[in-house]
Order: structure tokens, then sequence, then C-alpha cells
């Protein structure tokens, strides 16, 4: 049963994530990223990665905070890059089951310094490593499907940016021509 719900919640999951990066504004974004992680962190849980899956969660609650103060036309504070990375670190070290419990909380301090950022296209490509890393992850866990989307999500990460270098040559094109 668990290896179902796995495969459910893990596919919910890549569905969302694929399509907040095509997402053009970064509030909306962020509202895909909370939906995907609810269904990301039960994915992990499924397979027993209390690390991956608890360290989502929390992730959860920073994706959340950064979108209400985003909302609020505030900035983000660097501190709470500090408390959260703590968050992580600590969930480490209270379900540390092996030295691959590591990598998902460097992906997971990656990922919150790419949600600090302005630039959604420089968000893109700081993107990049940490999906790779999580990937390489699941894959060591023996987790092949987890380690499948997040693999895709790393392609859709690349997609994304192509596209977005392709909508400002065409948009500078435009521009040119007027």
């Amino acid at each position: 049963m668990s290896f179902i719900l796995t495969q459910v919640t893990g596919a919910v999951a890549l569905i969302l994530v694929c399509i907040s990066y095509f997402l053009h504004s970064k509030n909306n974004f962020l509202i895909f990223q909370i939906f995907a992680n609810i269904f990301y962190a039960l994915s992990f849980v499924f397979t027993g990665s209390l690390v991956a899956g608890i360290g989502t969660f929390i992730s959860i609650s920073r994706v959340l905070l950064f979108y209400i103060l985003e909302r609020k036309n505030q900035n983000i504070p660097f501190f709470l890059i500090i408390i959260f990375s703590t968050l992580y670190i600590t969930n480490g070290i209270l379900f540390f089951k092996s030295y691959l419990d590591i990598i998902p909380i460097c992906t997971s301090i990656l990922f919150t310094v790419a949600m600090w950022m302005k630039d959604l296209q420089f968000v893109r490509y700081f993107m990049i490593l940490p999906n790779i890393l999580i990937a390489i992850y699941a894959l060591l866990c023996q987790a092949y499907v987890t380690a499948c989307l997040d693999f895709i999500e790393a392609i859709v990460v690349i997609i994304a940016i192509i596209k977005y270098h392709l909508e400002q040559k065409k948009n500078s094109v435009d521009n040119l021509n007027n």
C-alpha cells in the first residue's frame, strides 16, 4: 500500500512542480510549490526517508512564509535563511539514519536560498543543482520513482530557462522591429 501511495503522491507533486516553472509570477510559482511540497513530503514519508520527508514539511512552512512576505511586498529577511537552515540541520540530526541523509539537508538549504532570491530566472538556474542532488539521493536510497521525478524536475527547469531565453530573444527582436 505504501508503494502505491508513494507513486500517487509523487505523481501529483511532479505535475504541480512542472507547471510552477512555467509560470511568470513568483507568487503563483510559490503557491504551486506549496501544494507540490505537500505531496512530495508525503512520498518521502511513505518510503521511510524521514529526513527528506520532514525536511520537506519544513520547506512547506518556508514557502508559505516567503509567499506571505512576497504578497505584502516585503523583502524576505536574510535571518530567515539562517532559521530555516538551522531547522533542516536539526531535523537531520534527529532523524539521521545514514550519511546519505546529509544530501536532503544540503538541498533544503540550497532551495531556501533560491526562494530568497528576487530574480525568478536566477531562481531557475539555482534550482538545477539541488534537484540533481536530491535525485541522486533518491537513487542511492533505491527510491527509483522519486529519483525519476527529481530528474524530470531538473529537465523541466532547464526547459523553462530555455523558454525564457527564447521569449527574451523574441521580445528584443520585436522591439527592434517597432
